[in-house]
């Protein structure tokens, strides 16, 4: 006998050959459930806060009115304003932009939607922007004026932070991915006893071919 010769390597029981393979895909399927459940809570978080963004947005585009000389009038009752910016975790903002581009009221850096936009007036769009750095959530809809110059178009925009939609969905995700913190040892203890009940024949017959 070659006294040099490695130590014959011990051949992987059968056992463990079947909780590799039944425990891998589990243990791997576990982080592509995390990261759909975080898009599908982004989804949910989004639902609620959209509509209460495209509700300001209409309640904006009833104050614009045409004024003398084909002005546009835009008045902000005070009750209003302070009932838009009486958020404690966003910070809101809005902007009314004239027929020539100008701004009537409203913050100025408050990026439009793109130029390839065809204007629908009396439909409110949403769309993912940002400002200053902020990710924001903007609502705009386009409202058609008639003036003794023919009709023109407003464009109304309101926007918000998306910190509120942050927290809700880490509360849904930590809500539906917990219970899963206990699911999954438990059904990796499941799997083990089923084997080591399942195999037992097979064990007795493989130490017996052995």
């Amino acid at each position: 006998t070659d006294m040099n010769a490695p130590p014959p390597r011990e051949q992987r029981s059968l056992f463990g050959e079947i909780l590799d393979w039944m425990l891998t895909p589990l243990l791997l399927l576990w982080p592509i459930s995390l990261a759909l459940t975080w898009l599908v809570a982004q989804g949910i978080a989004n639902k609620p806060f959209d509509r209460a963004l495209v509700y300001n947005a209409q309640a904006l585009a009833q104050l614009v009115r045409a004024g003398p000389s084909q002005r546009v009038m835009f008045n902000l009752p005070q009750p209003a304003n302070e009932l838009l910016h009486a958020d404690d975790s966003d910070l809101v903002y809005y902007q009314v932009i004239g027929p020539r581009s100008e701004l009537v009221s409203g913050e100025r850096d408050l990026p439009g939607p793109g130029d390839d936009e065809k204007p629908v007036p009396g439909e409110v769009s949403l769309r993912d922007d940002e400002l200053r750095g902020l990710e924001l959530r903007v609502a705009h809809t386009w409202v058609r004026l008639s003036t003794s110059a023919g009709p023109q178009l407003v464009l109304v925009q309101v926007a918000e932070t998306r910190a509120k939609r942050s927290v809700l969905a880490t509360e849904i995700v930590k809500g539906m991915m917990l219970p899963q913190f206990v699911i999954l040892p438990l059904a990796v203890l499941l799997v083990w006893m089923a084997l080591v009940r399942g195999i037992k024949p097979l064990s007795q017959l493989e130490e017996r071919i052995r």
